[in-house]
């Protein structure tokens, strides 16, 4: 029975470090986080956002709660003007909330899928119009902690501005134009409403506090 005892014994001090380590590595991670990235903001390719609008430069901000096992919850915003080679323009102010899991590998790079929704502020020029947006959002993360307090990674964020619910403006329902409507814009056989789909590579960096 004492050689039982001391075999246990023997055991659990040989596992205690190993065990402890893993448990440091989780306990490390699972804090919340505050960050930000900086990176492409693009039209999504083959979109008709795509082909009036050029790539832009964008960053967001985050942060990030953690749930037990593998979920956080995330919150954020981004920030991008898109200009093209026209008078148009688009400035995007998307701010969303999303549900993100960190899939269960052991490896030093943590891999996130996130999804969720949100609103995104935009204003369209030349026609200055301005208004908020829903939004659907999708996010991938590969990052690593570096340290104890810092994350570094790259993330790739998809977002899907929806304007499809909304009704076309009577001006283009009844054409009835006056020497104020701008002839640039008073096209009502061109109107249409579309979803705009853009996405955002980035380089990220957030503090664990």
């Amino acid at each position: 029975m004492k050689y039982l005892f001391f075999f246990i014994l023997c055991i659990t001090f040989a596992i205690l470090p190993v065990y402890s380590q893993d448990k440091k590595e989780e306990d490390r991670s699972k804090k919340i986080e505050v960050g930000a990235w900086l990176g492409a903001s693009n039209p999504m390719p083959g979109t008709p956002s795509q082909e009036v609008l050029d790539t832009s430069l964008g960053f967001g901000i985050f942060g990030r709660i953690p749930w037990p096992y593998f979920f956080y919850t995330e919150v954020g915003g981004m920030y991008s003007v898109y200009l093209s080679q026209t008078e148009r323009a688009l400035t995007t102010i998307p701010i969303y909330a999303a549900l993100a899991y960190q899939l269960p590998i052991d490896l030093p790079i943590k891999f996130f899928l996130k999804a969720g929704g949100g609103s995104a502020y935009t204003v369209a020029r030349p026609a200055n119009t301005a208004r908020w947006n829903p939004m659907m959002y999708g996010g991938f993360e590969a990052s690593f902690i570096a340290g104890r307090k810092v994350r570094i990674g790259i993330r790739l964020d998809y977002n899907k501005i929806i304007e499809t619910n909304l009704d076309v403006p009577a001006i283009y329902r009844f054409p009835l134009q006056s020497t104020a409507d701008d002839p640039r814009l008073f096209r009502p056989n061109e109107y249409r409403l579309r979803d705009a789909d853009f996405f955002h590579f980035g380089l990220m960096v957030s503090l664990l506090i």
